[in-house]
């Protein structure tokens, strides 16, 4: 039997599902694009991989896996359409879900309204017991109390059951107990143990992140379900895992069964894995920003040293859009990303004082934007894009989709009416309305985190992504611009080249100086044997891994730490305390500013990454078409005043390698359109990307 010789990957967005057929014996790459199916992103999925297999003449047994980014758990939690969850808790900690950290994300907003706890008090239970904060029993579970709880919950209906014991991330005896009782008592129901999902310190995190956990559970283990039957019967791939929050994948049972909520934003993150690819081949490794714009959302995240920057601290759901504070904290490792609501499906309207606006309300697949065709009536930032001349009406998704150019202008000039200005203008305002919403977002994040972005490349993106990226980098003064090939498909890309990983924490409390190696060493190797034995399911029992290991280190007396990497090839041994030391002034003064006080250290959580080690594919866009590159031109907009300019419309997949062009340019390709305006100069690589250089004095 031939070995198969394809792979492939499906990222579904709030708009399109993207999907990407490699195949490995050329390294060459075929795209598909279909609209979501947001009923059940299954259909669309499957739909996509069978038109992709049909398009590209290959077999469907010739796939040999699947990976898959999806939306799934985090459209469960923003919709509120999980499962009917129940909270185990201690004794007299009942309401920490709704009682949080009694803080307010905006201390002047006297009507603030806060996140709803997804468990609501009624399904919230007590048991007996309690531990400190080193773990030791003060009160003995009472199993009586737990088949009490269990009775009460069964009788409300639950689905899913989150249990989270006061201090269990130390001690987790008394929360194993109560899940192997809830699952005699009420074993329909899917379970979720807090020190298993987020063992590490902070109550209140720790017990929204397993009720989200819990949450999505039955519906994540059903989608996975229906996905992998729906695969089986079109007789495509062998395996199909997931992508993980923190940029790796997964095996989709394991993840699905045991810990979903480390998928909940899995298809940005396969976008962060596509742009440190990308930086790695077209930039040298170069710190660059990762603009990625769909349909609903844009997101940015960055690249250094070609490594996406990952967070422990997450949010979901939030109340205020984009406001720090407003969602459902997890802790989850994540890759670590601004989210602004800014999409090509972006709604424009008029606030109350007759101002324009864009956002943050998208008109999402259906009925989408007004040039669609589909019933929608309020002009978007797509719509406003393709009035300005970015957008061929006839070659939408390469000719598949053509757009209603007088349904748009009607619209546009209904709106513009509003305003005084007309329809150009209008179009005009909206997109650079987003685009400044979007650089001035950046532009925060990146003062945040302490970085000159005109030291940045920038990677765009996503469907809209391209459209807009040299508008971005001119007003965020970034010289350079990477539109890497499949573009409008990245996210998909990502999950291609997304190496099988796992992460995991375990509370560690103790001082540095006076820690007892021995039981770290001891913890450090089950950690591995463990993530081993997972990537070996996906990978196969040969497979090579890297362990990277962080100690969480903060001052004595401090609440908060910071995370120091345990350089490779130092023991874990009492000879790395110098080491961690010196690595721990030197990222607490990154982060603070100055040097940390001469006090003790004191470890607060270990936390390991282990990730098969694999040389990324070398992935190459299919040959071009040859001949002339130029389509013809047509008038392009780039401001509100005057005339359009006459651009040159390129083909992309008839651009020669290392050879350049000037603007003003559009370049099309089948899923997205690149923009590019006076003064810059831009050509294709050899693998394909395609870089812009921006103009001088900009």
């Amino acid at each position: 039997m031939t070995e198969p010789t394809a792979r492939i990957a499906i990222d579904v967005g709030g708009t399109f599902t993207d999907v990407v057929l490699l195949d490995e014996a050329q390294g060459l790459l075929r795209f598909g694009k279909v609209l979501s199916t947001p009923e059940d992103q299954s259909v669309g999925s499957l739909e996509g991989a069978r038109d992709t297999l049909a398009e590209a003449g290959i077999e469907a047994g010739a796939v040999r896996d699947v990976v898959h980014a999806t939306t799934v758990a985090t459209n469960a939690v923003l919709e509120r359409k999980g499962a009917v969850t129940g909270l185990v808790s201690t004794e007299g900690f009942r309401d920490i879900l709704a009682n949080g950290r009694e803080a307010r994300y905006d201390i002047y907003d006297l009507a603030i309204t806060l996140p709803e706890p997804l468990v609501p008090r009624a399904r919230r239970v007590e048991v007996a017991e309690r531990l400190d904060f080193r773990g030791a029993v003060l009160r003995p579970l009472d199993d009586a109390s737990v088949i009490a709880a269990a009775k009460t919950l069964a009788a409300s209906g639950v689905e899913a059951v989150a249990i989270c014991l006061l201090h269990a991330h130390v001690n987790g005896t008394h929360e194993r107990r109560v899940a192997e009782i809830l699952r005699t008592e009420l074993p329909q129901v899917e379970i979720s143990v807090s020190s298993e999902v987020a063992g590490e310190a902070r109550e209140y995190e720790r017990s929204s992140t397993v009720a989200v956990d819990a949450y999505v559970k039955p519906m994540m283990r059903r989608y996975v379900e229906r996905l992998a039957d729906g695969l089986r019967c079109a007789g495509i791939g062998r395996q199909l895992s997931l992508m993980l929050s923190h940029g790796g994948i997964g095996e989709a049972r394991e993840v699905a069964s045991r810990h979903p909520v480390r998928m909940i934003e899995s298809g940005p993150a396969a976008g962060a894995a596509a742009a440190a690819y990308v930086a790695r081949q077209a930039l040298g490794g170069a710190d660059a920003v990762a603009f990625d714009m769909g349909g609903t959302t844009a997101k940015m995240s960055l690249v250094r040293g070609g490594t996406p920057a990952v967070t422990h601290e997450y949010e979901v759901a939030h109340v205020h859009r984009f406001k720090r504070g407003s969602g459902l904290p997890l802790q989850i490792s994540a890759v670590e990303l601004l989210e602004i609501g800014a999409g090509g499906g972006s709604i424009a309207r008029l606030t109350q004082l007759g101002l324009l606006t864009v956002g943050p309300h998208s008109a999402g697949a259906r009925p989408g934007p007004v040039c669609y065709g589909r019933g929608g009536t309020e002009p978007t930032v797509t719509d406003a894009d393709l009035l300005l001349g970015y957008l061929d009406p006839g070659f939408f998704l390469g000719g598949a989709m053509t757009l209603d150019v007088a349904a748009t202008h009607a619209s546009m000039t209904a709106l513009g009416a509003k305003l005084g200005l007309d329809a150009a203008q209008a179009a005009f305002g909206i997109h650079d309305i987003v685009n400044e919403h979007m650089a001035a977002a950046i532009r925060a994040h990146a003062a945040e985190q302490g970085v000159d972005l005109r030291r940045f490349g920038l990677i765009a993106f996503g469907g809209a992504g391209p459209v807009h990226a040299w508008a971005l980098a001119r007003k965020l003064g970034i010289p350079r611009v990477v539109i890497p090939f499949g573009a409008g498909v990245a996210s998909a890309i990502g999950c291609l080249v997304a190496p099988p990983a796992v992460d995991m924490v375990a509370a560690l409390r103790a001082p540095l100086a006076t820690l007892d190696w021995a039981s770290v060493a001891a913890r450090v190797d089950a950690t591995r044997a463990g993530a081993d034995e997972l990537i070996a399911s996906l990978a196969g029992e040969s497979a090579t891994t890297r362990l990277d290991l962080d100690f969480e280190l903060r001052c004595e007396g401090q609440g908060y730490a910071v995370g120091v990497r345990l350089p490779q090839g130092i023991a874990v041994s009492a000879g790395a305390i110098a080491a961690l030391t010196a690595a721990f002034a030197q990222t607490y003064q990154g982060v603070y500013g100055h040097a940390p006080p001469r006090v003790p250290l004191e470890v607060v959580n270990l936390r390991a990454r282990v990730e098969q080690v694999t040389t990324p594919p070398e992935l190459r866009q299919p040959p071009g078409r040859g001949g002339n590159p130029a389509k013809g031109t047509r008038p392009v907009r780039f401001d509100g005043r005057g005339a359009p300019a006459e651009a040159t419309v390129y083909d992309r997949y008839a651009l020669p390698p290392d050879t350049r062009f000037d603007g003003p340019a559009i370049v099309e390709e089948r899923e997205t359109s690149i923009v590019i305006g006076s003064g810059a100069r831009f050509g294709r690589d050899a693998v394909g990307h395609l870089v812009i250089e921006m103009e001088a004095g900009r």
